[in-house]
């Protein structure tokens, strides 16, 4: 009777260690196959130095699974695919930074980015937050086929106080807009230009309002895409615009 005990104790082990390593080699498998995605999926990334210090994604060099290639590339995404870039569907398509992406050094915040993107119909739009939080609020820009327009505190967007003058539509074709959002006096500073921020102006704005109610509770920059793509983008490291109230 000892011996059967000793017989059944014996196997149960037996079989208990044998699933622990199986388990356990499950467990590395998932891991190798995680870090071989990570290892595959990526954006290209370089430096820049016009207007200002900045990094800029290209997103049509975007390899691998979407979310793995912008993990991998410094981004947290939900519903985006890539196709030429970072394409997105509806309000549910959305990117953000996982690190701070300020163009300031403590005081009040400062954000400024340039992006290159395309709308393919005639009711799509990108909302540009930044600074942004992790849940997308906070001051930006909400880009239409016709317009740009500002978005203050409450999540609304108005057209700017100057407005953007001119702006040819941009369904179906390629377009590249300078924007920033400083923080003053608590509210929000809200300007850019339809350029690329090396061709543009410093110390003119092509569309801009002062005073705008802003959350600044965020540090990143956020992007929802509504049947859109985003092409690239530059988040730059120090502010491009040079007039106007600065802290």
């Amino acid at each position: 009777m000892k011996f059967v005990k000793l017989f059944l104790f014996s196997t149960i082990l037996l079989s208990f260690l044998n699933c622990a390593e199986l388990f356990q080699k499950d467990k590395n498998d998932n891991n190798d196959a995680l870090f071989a995605l990570l290892l595959n999926s990526g954006c290209t990334i370089s430096d820049v130095s016009s207007p200002t210090s900045g990094r800029k994604i290209d997103f049509t060099t975007c390899r691998g699974d979407a979310n793995a290639a912008l993990a991998a590339s410094g981004f947290s995404s939900s519903s985006i695919s890539l196709s030429g870039g970072l394409v997105g569907t509806g309000s549910t398509s959305t990117v953000y930074t996982n690190s701070s992406s300020l163009s300031s050094l403590g005081g009040d915040k400062k954000a400024s980015i340039e992006i290159v993107y395309v709308l393919s119909q005639g009711d799509s739009s990108i909302t540009a937050i930044l600074p942004s939080t992790t849940n997308l609020s906070g001051p930006g820009f909400h880009i239409l086929p016709s317009t740009v327009n500002k978005i203050a505190s409450n999540g609304s967007n108005s057209a700017f106080g100057t407005p953007p003058t001119p702006w040819s539509s941009s369904v179906s074709a390629e377009k590249t807009l300078c924007l920033e959002v400083h923080q003053e006096s608590g509210n929000a500073h809200i300007f850019g230009w339809v350029s690329s921020c090396a061709a543009a102006n410093r110390g003119t704005y092509q569309f801009e309002e002062d005073g705008v109610a802003a959350d600044f509770g965020g540090d990143r920059i956020g992007l929802r895409i509504n049947k859109a793509t985003i092409k690239s983008i530059t988040i730059y490291s120090a502010n491009i615009g040079t007039s106007g109230s600065f802290q």
